[in-house]
């Protein structure tokens, strides 16, 4: 049993290893959107001026009316 578990970690640490290389050559998001394309699941990427921004504009909330009058700016 033990040597089953240390085949395992060993396959982990090899396919971690091929993960980080292929990232640092670059060709791994490549090859991931051909492995996409190929089972369907594939969506062109969201450019970045598409996006709209979340801020709305408000006007801050005033939470001065919970102090004391003593502590309250004039």
């Amino acid at each position: 049993m033990f040597e089953e578990a240390g085949a395992w970690f060993w396959t982990h640490v090899l396919v971690a290893l091929l993960l980080i290389w292929t990232d640092s050559n670059g060709t791994l998001e490549p090859t991931v959107n051909k492995f996409e394309m190929t089972i369907g699941i594939y969506q062109e990427p969201i450019e970045e001026e598409d996006l709209q921004p979340y801020s709305i504009d408000e006007e801050p909330i005033d939470s001065t009316w919970i102090l004391p009058d003593n502590l309250k700016r004039n």
